[in-house]
């Protein structure tokens, strides 16, 4: 009898064990964090924007899991319903939610920087000065960072502390990130997702 008390024991203690390990890994996977379904409450815990108006209002826009997804999908609808090659229109469009002037034919990095630069936003070249609600470009396809980006993202923060590779953003590119808007990216480096280049950080942009 005392024997098979052990036993009962044992088989409670392993399963208490397999709980709290699935609910750990859960709760500290970077992926279930940046998904699109999740509160944003759970977002919370990112550093703020400081003293910069425009990251603040961008960064609290896309904290939130139905901006994120208004934002995608009129993204979408300015590019007759393609995901594809939206990046610009994505960025636009939380620019304009965000108090932004930017007209809706702006449709490429190439304009959408020229208006930047109009606007006298300053332009940040050092990844490690990002601050959440940044706007963010990258190199062009040669990894010419004098080019023409090839992509434009939101930051939202670095998943580790002082760690300065991979970072949670904001893009169209959810096709590429099992679905979310929300997700993580290798800022620092070109590397690739099921063969598609995702070139490295060039520069950033904010409005002081």
């Amino acid at each position: 009898m005392r024997k098979l008390s052990y036993i009962i024991i044992i088989i409670f203690l392993i399963v208490v064990s397999i709980n709290f390990m699935t609910t750990f890994n859960k709760d500290n996977n970077p992926s279930s964090m940046a998904s699109d379904n999740s509160n944003s409450s759970q977002l919370q815990s990112i550093p703020t924007a400081g003293t910069f108006p425009l990251n603040s209002a961008i960064y609290n826009y896309l904290n939130s899991s139905p901006s994120r997804l208004q934002i995608y999908n009129n993204a979408i609808a300015l590019n007759n319903g393609d995901s594809a090659n939206t990046c610009v229109y994505f960025i636009s469009e939380v620019l304009r939610q965000t108090g932004f002037n930017v007209p809706k034919s702006v449709c490429n990095t190439t304009e959408l920087i020229s208006l930047i630069k109009q606007e006298k936003l300053t332009i940040i070249k050092d990844y490690t000065q990002l601050k959440p609600g940044d706007i963010c470009f990258t190199t062009d396809s040669n990894l010419n960072a004098n080019g023409t980006p090839s992509h434009t993202y939101v930051f939202m923060s670095w998943v580790k502390k002082g760690k300065y590779d991979f970072a949670y953003i904001c893009d169209n590119q959810a096709k590429d990130y099992n679905n979310k808007i929300y997700h993580v990216r290798n800022i620092s480096v070109n590397y690739k997702i099921d063969g598609k280049d995702k070139d490295p950080f060039s520069f950033l942009v904010r409005k002081s």
